[in-house]
């Protein structure tokens, strides 16, 4: 398999995990900082993935395109393919979502309207080989090609 690094984008709730567990946990290694804790252990991480040509699906909001250029350009250098997930983000449904969650993985919802106001369209002019969009009615996840811009 070509080595790979998705990038998923969506605010809280939006299903990035559960993307991930169902489409990803196979073949990538998942970069999260839910888990992870700190930006130092997620670089490690990443330099790990890279030095060994690992695929790694880095499963974090990433709303706004600074965010994703902190991935991007690391991974272009090895030669990696740079695949984007874009899940829908209605603040409603994703908010519905994160009130069935317990304990840490519950956000304030605060949280979810703040990173939904700083959301910004991925680009392929951002580096993106491919990118998608994932709808999600909460039963199941539709994948279709990205039509905002190509």
């Amino acid at each position: 398999m070509e080595k790979t690094l998705v990038i998923m984008i969506g605010i809280q709730g939006s299903g990035k995990s559960t993307f991930y567990h169902k489409f990803l946990k196979d073949d990538f290694v998942r970069v999260n900082l839910d888990t992870l804790k700190t930006r130092h252990r997620e670089k490690l991480l990443i330099e790990e993935c890279v030095e060994n040509k690992k695929s790694f699906a880095v499963d974090n909001t990433n709303p706004t395109r600074l965010d994703r250029e902190r991935y991007i350009p690391l991974a272009k250098a090895a030669g990696y393919r740079i695949v984007g997930y874009f899940m829908q983000s209605k603040i409603r449904e994703c908010i519905k979502r994160n009130n069935k969650r317990q304990g840490k993985e519950k956000v304030p919802e605060g949280a979810i309207v703040s990173t939904s106001n700083k959301l910004e369209m991925p680009s392929y002019d951002e580096g993106f080989d491919e990118l998608y969009f994932v709808a999600n009615d909460g039963e199941t996840m539709t994948i279709s090609e990205w039509r905002w811009e190509k």
